[in-house]
């Protein structure tokens, strides 16, 4: 079997991931970034790979690698937002989600989310009388 190169690497483990398939996506990936380690869709990928397999300081890392080349991209600001409020680093996460609809304002997920993480902080933060 020859080597895959870099296209069918992005394609195979983007796919696996959108199939959500960490463990047949991650190695593909891998291959990928090192072949390619300014790609932003091969980063991208992989840290939505070890998202789904909640390895989420390895997803932080490539999301964020990701954004660095390419922070015009809702996506890439949705998905560390939730890689950092899945490791409780909230005031990230909620700077994100920000982001997220700065560039789409109409992000269903990015409002939800701040929805659900400010509510509950308002609500432990207020005093009773």
């Amino acid at each position: 079997m020859s080597a895959m190169g870099f296209a069918e690497l992005l394609q195979k483990g983007s796919q696996a991931v959108q199939q959500r398939q960490p463990d047949a996506a991650i190695p593909l990936l891998e291959q990928a970034v090192q072949l390619q380690p300014d790609s932003f869709d091969a980063h991208f990928w992989l840290g939505a790979a070890y998202a789904l397999a909640q390895r989420w300081e390895d997803a932080a890392r490539h999301l964020e690698h990701a954004r660095s080349l390419n922070p015009q991209v809702p996506a890439v600001w949705f998905n560390l937002g939730v890689v950092y409020w899945q490791m409780q680093r909230l005031g990230e996460a909620i700077d994100c989600f920000e982001a997220t609809l700065q560039l789409d304002p109409n992000h269903q997920g990015a409002k939800q989310a701040l929805a659900t993480i400010i509510k509950p902080k308002v609500d432990t933060e207020l005093t009773p009388l």
